[in-house]
């Protein structure tokens, strides 16, 4: 009997309520107090996560006020080409705060191109909120961008000459070539005929002649062949690795790349097609090509190298016969070729002609190039080679409007893809 009411007293639940709702209580403390907690540390992680964003965005600012700076070269408040200083002055000199009202600011910092290149600037901006004094006792955030840009060098405003070679030259037949020119925009009348880093020979019934107040190295105005020039003479006139790879995304756009992945010819409006590429390109009346910027690669897309021996990737163009799909027959635009261009025949190119290497131009009839035409020679095979040829009735005139590549061509400073970075603390 005593078993029996001591089992049913193990066995009753009387009594269980009390320890469940205890239990409960307990649970529901833990919760209450964990949400309690959260409730007060969301605000200040949702506010660091805003500073941050705004911190970032500042950082942006910098940056955008930088490039103004350096496209706005001639404003007050612009950076004058090259920097008067590395890096330049306040308030680009990476210690200059720029407040941007309640908000924060930025400390942005402007250096010229550590690889070197003369048309390249690298930015950083840190942008800052509330402020970047030490003094402030505010929560702060700030965070760091770096990026480089570009400007694509305005070739007719540099260019001391209508056809310049970074090589030696020969002029001959009824060759004529004239660097006078009126444009205040381009120098005015201070353009020689010919410039050459080596020596230049004439020949014929040929013709160079300069602007009355163009006056280089050896040859006192008015300089018509300027001959065995400083190479430092020719940096404002050709185009750097960067700039021929800005030059190939603009005509990409316009359709008028010929590179890997293109083939070397054209649809009827004169567009690249794809295809099997292979260096070598020929313009004429059954591959006419358009208006514009127009570029021809090497085979493997990568610029050519001052340096080595191999020139089995060169591009190498030759134009002839009716090769320019315009109404008129005539090219307009920027001519660009990672490699060796020939033009022979009786045509007219108004604008740029640019080879990267050598350059041989055998015009004819009443054709010829009005704006500017640049011979690099970047890969000299031999030093005593004349690398670049005019012969014939080739006609080059220098033109500074014609040359200025209007609405072609962007004038100011332009962010390089694939150089943007956030700079961790």
């Amino acid at each position: 009997m005593g078993r029996s009411r001591a089992l049913q007293h193990l066995m009753s639940e009387r009594g269980v309520a009390m320890p469940m709702a205890m239990m409960t209580l307990v649970l529901l403390t833990t919760l209450m107090l964990a949400f309690s907690v959260l409730s007060q540390t969301e605000p200040v992680i949702a506010a660091n996560q805003m500073r941050v964003s705004q911190a970032r965005a500042l950082a942006g600012s910098g940056f955008e006020y930088a490039v103004w700076a350096l496209t706005n070269s001639t404003n007050a408040q612009g950076l004058a080409a090259p920097l008067p200083s590395n890096p330049a002055p306040p308030p680009f000199d990476g210690n200059t705060f720029v407040s941007v009202g309640s908000l924060g600011g930025f400390v942005a910092k402007v250096e010229n191109d550590p690889a070197g290149d003369i048309n390249v600037r690298q930015i950083t901006s840190a942008g800052w909120t509330p402020t970047n004094s030490g003094l402030d006792t505010q929560t702060k955030a700030h965070r760091t961008i770096q990026a480089k840009v570009l400007v694509i060098p305005n070739l007719p405003k540099n260019a001391p000459c209508a056809l310049c070679v970074k090589g030696e030259l020969s002029v001959a037949g009824n060759a004529t070539i004239s660097g006078a020119n009126t444009d205040s925009n381009c120098g005015g009348n201070n353009k020689a005929g010919t410039f050459t880093l080596g020596e230049t020979t004439t020949g014929g019934s040929a013709s160079v002649t300069g602007g009355s107040v163009a006056s280089y190295a050896g040859c006192p105005a008015p300089c018509a062949v300027a001959k065995n020039q400083p190479p430092s003479m020719f940096d404002g006139v050709t185009y750097s690795s960067a700039d021929l790879t800005a030059l190939k995304q603009l005509a990409m756009k316009n359709g008028t790349y010929f590179g890997p992945g293109y083939s070397g010819s054209t649809d009827s409006s004169g567009k690249a097609q794809a295809g099997t590429y292979t260096g070598s390109v020929t313009f004429n009346s059954s591959n006419k090509v358009a208006n514009g910027v127009v570029f021809v690669d090497t085979t493997d897309g990568v610029n050519m190298d001052p340096t080595g021996t191999n020139t089995s990737t060169f591009a190498s163009v030759t134009i002839h016969g009716n090769p320019f799909a315009d109404s008129s027959g005539n090219f307009t635009g920027l001519l660009v070729v990672n490699g060796s261009l020939a033009i022979s025949g009786n045509m007219r190119l108004n604008g740029v002609v640019y080879a990267v290497n050598d350059f041989t131009y055998n015009g004819t009839g009443t054709g010829g190039i009005s704006g500017l035409v640049v011979s690099q020679n970047v890969r000299d095979i031999s030093s005593t080679s004349i690398d670049t040829t005019t012969s014939g009735n080739s006609t080059i005139i220098f033109d500074c409007q014609k040359a200025s590549l209007a609405n072609l061509v962007p004038p100011g400073f332009t962010f390089i893809p694939g150089t943007y970075r956030e700079i961790p603390d």
